[in-house]
């Protein structure tokens, strides 16, 4: 059963707002209040544009050394962060786990070099 926020817009305007963020014309924030959408809702619909377009543009042969058009810091940041989510899902593991190293609670232990 579709929700009414699934009724509510259409493929065309989810690719509207995605882009219109992507493209720096709009602030996410401002988005979502002027389409009196949440933020939770417009992440979705970035990710879904992300994966679909990783998708279709997965190459069919290597390509080593070619350089695609300038994309705004935050259309990076989202392409780096399903592109570490898909080769950790392609490694079996969960998505979820986190990318940096966590510290040992701990501490290591120490050798002691006295009285041999």
């Amino acid at each position: 059963m579709k929700t009414v926020e699934q009724d509510r817009y259409g493929a065309v305007d989810k690719c509207r707002a995605v882009l219109a963020v992507w493209t720096e014309r709009k602030q996410a924030s401002i988005l979502c209040r002027e389409l009196g959408m949440s933020a939770s809702l417009f992440s979705q619909w970035q990710d879904r544009a992300l994966t679909g377009m990783l998708e279709a543009l997965e190459p069919r042969g290597t390509r080593s050394g070619t350089e695609g058009p300038a994309l705004s810091e935050l259309v990076k940041r989202l392409l780096d962060r399903k592109t570490r989510a898909r080769e950790l899902e392609s490694l079996g593991r969960n998505v979820t786990w986190r990318t940096h190293a966590v510290r040992s609670k701990t501490p290591p232990a120490t050798s002691t070099a006295a009285g041999s």
